[in-house]
Formats: structure tokens, C-alpha cells, sequence
């Protein structure tokens, strides 16, 4: 049984005790924008504002004021995204000042992450690995290590747990 299906006393049925309502005198509403006048769905902008967009999609007009209600009732930038059908960047650019993640350390740079070189020794396998990037010829002890790790590899079909120096 679905939670949108759960017969829950005191809620209207249909809905679930974590319905995000939307005010429906009727079920459609023109509203005045500084672009002119929108037309919104008032019951779509619902179902989407509570994951039920399944095969359709918001007009933009519809999305914006389904991340706006969103957004009031605290939901993380992430699943407001989801739920209205939008990249993150489009919500940044819609409301610059609360499309962000909550924490910094959810934050996406776009980059890969690199373990520092100063890491990287010679007589292992990433230090096999620096050789090829710089454009190296690698050391004799690289290559060993490297030899280690790929029989390894081929033996238990990881590179988890290979030796990290040759032996």
C-alpha cells in the first residue's frame, strides 16, 4: 500500500499525514508576475510538491512557484530539484540566496579529488601510476609494484588489499 493511499483519520482521503497542501479554491489560478500574467496548475504544482510527478512535467511558471512553497517548508535545495523536474543551477538561479546545500561538505566543487602527489611513493603502484602521468619512464621498483598489484589482481579480481610495495 502507498503512503498517498493510507487511510489516515482526520486527513482527507487521498493524502497522508506528510501532504504538503496547496490552497485550491479552484484548480486553476492566473497570478501576476513582473513578467505579466502565468497560468498555474494548481493541482499538478500539489502532486508535484508531494513526489507524485510520475510522467509529466511543470510548466517553468509552475515549477518556480512549486520550489518556492517548497522551500518555505524547509526542504533541502537536493529533493526540491527532484520533486519539481529542475537542475540545481536553475534553482540557484531562481533563488539565489537559499539554493544552497546545507552543509559545505555536500557541496560539489565539479572536480575530481586528488589525492595530494607528496602522498605518492616510488616502489608502489600509484607511485607507478605519477610516473605515467608525469610522462615518465617508470623506476624498476614502480614497475615491480605495479606487477605485484596486477598478479594480485588477477588472482582475486581487486585491487583492495594488493600489496602496496614490492616485495
Amino acid at each position: 500500500m502507498t503512503t498517498y493511499d493510507a487511510r489516515v483519520n482526520g486527513v482527507p482521503t487521498g493524502r497522508h499525514r506528510g501532504w504538503i497542501p496547496v490552497q485550491l479554491a479552484v484548480p486553476t489560478v492566473w497570478m501576476a508576475t513582473p513578467d505579466g500574467l502565468v497560468l498555474l496548475d494548481l493541482i499538478a504544482v500539489e502532486l508535484a510538491a508531494n513526489g507524485l510527478r510520475k510522467g509529466w512535467t511543470l510548466t517553468s511558471d509552475e515549477a518556480r512557484y512549486t520550489a518556492s512553497l517548497l522551500f518555505e517548508r524547509g526542504l533541502p535545495y537536493s529533493v526540491i530539484a527532484n520533486r519539481v523536474g529542475v537542475s540545481g543551477g536553475t534553482l540557484k538561479a531562481w533563488f539565489p540566496d537559499k539554493a544552497v546545500p546545507a552543509a559545505p561538505e555536500l557541496a560539489r566543487d565539479g572536480g575530481r579529488k586528488v589525492k595530494p602527489s607528496s602522498d605518492v611513493r616510488c616502489g608502489t603502484r600509484r607511485g607507478y601510476g605519477r610516473h605515467h602521468r608525469r610522462g615518465e619512464t617508470p623506476c624498476q621498483p614502480c614497475k615491480d609494484a605495479n606487477a605485484a598489484a596486477d598478479r594480485f589482481y588477477r588472482k582475486h579480481g581487486t585491487y583492495i588489499g594488493a600489496p602496496e610495495v614490492a616485495a
